[in-house]
């Protein structure tokens, strides 16, 4: 199959890229510098969104693109960015899906588990309703312009997906050396809910989901989310260290502002869609994914 994939350098994407290459697909990303795109493989090939009319056709859209969440506390400008990035890229790609003869069959769009809010210890699945909050406006705004592509005929999956656990990247590199030089430990109460996934079971979720389209919402989280206290007592367990140095709420949300509400809110998230659909977790607990990557 033919796969257009925005977003294609990021943490997510150049696992997913190594993966469908390995499956023989071929796959033009989109980037703002095609040039500087690393391209190592006969079946990728990289292009700018301003240059979609040049692509005759794509079996399957896969949209990862926008500014990262957690790179800079959340000034007004930088939300208004983070918005910015996500619908100016998907609405790209609308606009070139209405301009197509023949349609992709499949769209998958990002999205993330923070469209639910903080629900303390309650349950949340695709069902559940939300929450309101900076984090909810800009999933929200980004998946009703991605379900524009169901009108045009477009099967579109909308990926909410969790924390994304591996050692090579995303939240657990970004903590190791704190956590290595011993200064790792709960943030506030450390009651509060942290749903997770590997970036391996990640990506094998999103190739199921090409076999087996869903459309609508999908949760890309484990069946067993931890609370933010055995997240950090496990991952310093993992490293052999302890994790004895706690940051009280006050102290995160001095530090991080607004963004305090990735690490503070709760959020205790199952993925009801994906297992009802017989999809397989290879590292489905906490201790898997932090032993395996």
């Amino acid at each position: 199959m033919h796969i257009l994939m925005t977003g294609g350098s990021g943490f997510l994407g150049t696992a997913l890229i190594q993966r469908l290459l390995q499956d023989q697909h071929s796959i033009t990303v989109t980037s703002r510098h095609p040039e500087r795109f690393p391209l190592s493989h006969p079946l990728l090939t990289a292009t700018t969104l301003k240059k979609l009319d040049s692509i005759g056709y794509a079996d399957i859209v896969i949209n990862l693109a926008g500014t990262g969440i957690a790179d800079q506390r959340w000034t007004e400008q930088r939300k208004a960015d983070l918005l910015h990035s996500r619908l100016q890229t998907t609405q790209a790609l609308i606009n070139w899906f209405q301009q197509l003869a023949i349609k992709p069959q499949q769209f998958l769009s990002g999205s993330a588990i923070g469209w639910y809010g903080s629900h303390g210890d309650q349950l949340i699945d695709e069902a559940s309703t939300a929450e309101a909050g900076f984090s909810h406006e800009l999933c929200q705004q980004w998946e009703q312009c991605a379900l524009q592509a169901q009108a045009l005929g477009i099967s579109t999956t909308l990926l909410r997906t969790g924390v994304v656990l591996d050692h090579a990247g995303g939240m657990l590199k970004q903590l190791k050396p704190i956590y290595q030089w011993g200064g790792g430990g709960r943030l506030g109460s450390g009651q509060q809910w942290l749903s997770w996934i590997s970036r391996n079971d990640w990506v094998n979720a999103v190739l199921f989901l090409m076999q087996h389209p869903l459309q609508g919402a999908v949760n890309l989280t484990t069946p067993n989310p931890v609370t933010q206290q055995q997240f950090a007592k496990a991952f310093a367990s993992s490293l052999n260290r302890p994790a004895i140095f706690p940051m009280p709420e006050p102290m995160v949300k001095l530090i991080f502002g607004e963004m305090s509400h990735l690490f503070l809110d709760s959020q205790k998230i199952v993925p009801n869609r994906l297992i009802q659909a017989g999809f397989h977790f290879e590292q489905p607990t906490l201790a898997n994914a932090l032993s395996q990557n």
